[in-house]
């Protein structure tokens, strides 16, 4: 396997990373206040017998002695992984899921909604109940008028693009083939079409919810619209979609250039500042959809000093593409590959498709991020720094560890109007995350690392606030970092929590606490 192979099949961590860290109770207290006592004990058979002829068939009711167990709880990063879970109820149906809710109310049962379990907050291991499954509800429609579809509640990223693809069409999805679409959604959802069409969350029409009190709802800008704009953006917090109609497009593109470089970190201090020329503050062309960059060890190359490898992606052939990339490749690299290939087969090529090793897997990853305008090549350089002094200090912590640069072109994400979702941060255009698969007994170093590196990064933009993206939060952030300091936005989101969710059921991921 070459460098630059072995450099990207770590890029599936990065759209989808779980980036866990356990987190004492002391440190999130508010977060689980209005909690319904929990039946201690529940079986398979209880449970099948009071609930089982209310649900569809092809409903599974699983339990920690069945065989599937271990699948239908893997998740991204095991710290995220509840850890009193009691059954898990993988519906069939749409209609399931209101049935689901109102029997955990019934019988005082913690609940919460998973699909493909990517979600990587730590505030999910908090979970002591039932988890309802949705990942058997996997139809896609596409409307009539064809500028619309809808898509069930378990949809993922490898069967919503190819299905679109096939017929024509594409849609806003993560960049991950399998993450799932709500999850990412809620929060905003990050992709390679945001430049030309926004957020996931930008392309919503309407939303079949379930409220925690099992009360099905369809929401929209003209039905419950104060309810649509939090559920774009903080939507975790509010309720189950078991299906949403979003916006399509015309496949107007079939063919995306790949460019993949390594380089060693004698050129760390060029590679930002072209990027930086490039990008701007939120100006990266739409076409220039992605690039994903990491600084890492490759031991073919060197087990002491890391190497940084990047990917880019463009909507187009080589011949425009390699246009906007030759700052890039007027930069030695130690290899550069490049090709043209559909965007089925780009996901592969950037790490990020469903059979790349790292993608799927299930890791006890720790790590932190953030959001950025710009990156400061200074603290870049210290950050490096640090990599190779923690590596000489702790090799097994360093094997598998990275620092992740995302930047997407934002153009229609800043063009849509900030008052008109939850989601809170359109003036900031880049990601950055660090992560580390953490060896047993290693976990306070891990922590100690990802908080160097976010400080890091949050003392190279002294002018402004530190901003978390809802998606790649660990659990220890502030609700204004991840929601937004204006405080009308959170004052919204915590009257709307008592309207809609006032027992605080949706607790697990990043939650707001009602008035």
């Amino acid at each position: 396997m070459n460098l630059i192979a072995r450099l990207f099949i770590g890029l599936g961590l990065l759209v989808t990373i779980v980036l866990g860290s356990p987190l004492p109770d002391s440190a999130i207290p508010e977060y689980f206040q209005h909690v319904p006592v929990t039946r201690d004990q529940l079986s398979v058979s209880q449970v099948q017998q009071e609930l089982g002829s209310q649900l569809s068939k092809g409903t599974l009711i699983i339990g920690p002695n069945d065989a599937e167990w271990a699948n239908v709880t893997k998740r991204y990063s095991t710290y995220s992984k509840p850890k009193d879970l009691k059954l898990v109820v993988k519906v069939n149906a749409e209609s399931d899921v209101s049935k689901v809710v109102k029997y955990c109310n019934r019988n005082s049962i913690n609940f919460m909604a998973n699909n493909q379990g990517h979600g990587f907050t730590t505030t999910i291991a908090k979970l002591s109940g039932i988890e309802i499954n949705l990942s058997q509800l996997t139809n896609i429609k596409i409307q009539p008028n064809k500028k619309s579809a809808w898509f069930q509640g378990g949809t993922w990223g490898g069967n919503i693009i190819k299905t679109l693809w096939d017929q024509g069409f594409v849609t806003t999805t993560g960049s991950n083939e399998c993450v799932g679409l709500m999850g990412p959604a809620l929060g905003g959802g990050f992709g390679r079409y945001q430049g030309l069409y926004g957020l996931i969350s930008d392309n919503f029409v309407t939303l079949n919810v379930v409220l925690s009190d099992g009360k099905n709802l369809q929401v929209s800008s003209t039905s419950n619209p104060e309810l649509f704009w939090a559920m774009k953006g903080a939507g975790h917090n509010f309720g189950i979609v078991t299906s949403a109609e979003l916006n399509i497009y015309p496949r107007q593109i079939d063919t995306w250039h790949y460019h993949n470089y390594a380089w060693t970190q004698d050129k760390l201090e060029t590679i930002f500042e072209t990027l930086n020329k490039i990008q701007g503050k939120g100006k990266t062309p739409a076409k220039l959809a992605v690039n994903f960059g990491q600084i890492s060890l490759d031991t073919s190359y060197s087990t002491t000093e890391a190497i940084l490898g990047w990917t880019f992606a463009y909507m187009g052939a080589a011949s425009e593409g390699e246009k906007v990339l030759q700052p890039f490749n007027e930069i030695p690299a130690l290899q550069s590959t490049q090709g043209d290939a559909t965007y089925e087969e780009l996901l592969q090529i950037q790490g990020t498709g469903a059979s790349d090793p790292t993608a799927c897997s299930s890791n006890p990853l720790m790590g932190s991020s953030g959001l950025l305008q710009t990156w400061n090549v200074t603290t870049q350089r210290e950050i490096y720094t640090l990599f190779n002094k923690t590596a000489a200090e702790q090799p097994d912590l360093a094997a598998n560890a990275r620092v992740f640069y995302e930047g997407y072109s934002t153009l229609k994400t800043q063009a849509i109007d900030p008052l008109s979702s939850a989601y809170p941060h359109r003036d900031e255009y880049l990601v950055y995350f660090f992560a580390t698969i953490t060896p047993p007994g290693k976990e306070s170093q891990a922590l100690t690392w990802a908080s160097q590196v976010r400080n890091l990064f949050n003392a190279g933009q002294p002018d402004r606030r530190v901003a978390t993206y809802v998606n790649y939060a660990t659990g220890d952030e502030s609700l204004e970092s991840i929601y937004g300091y204006e405080p009308w936005r959170l004052q919204k989101l915590r009257g709307l929590k008592a309207k809609y969710d006032p027992g605080n059921a949706f607790r697990y991921y990043n939650p707001i606490v009602p008035v």
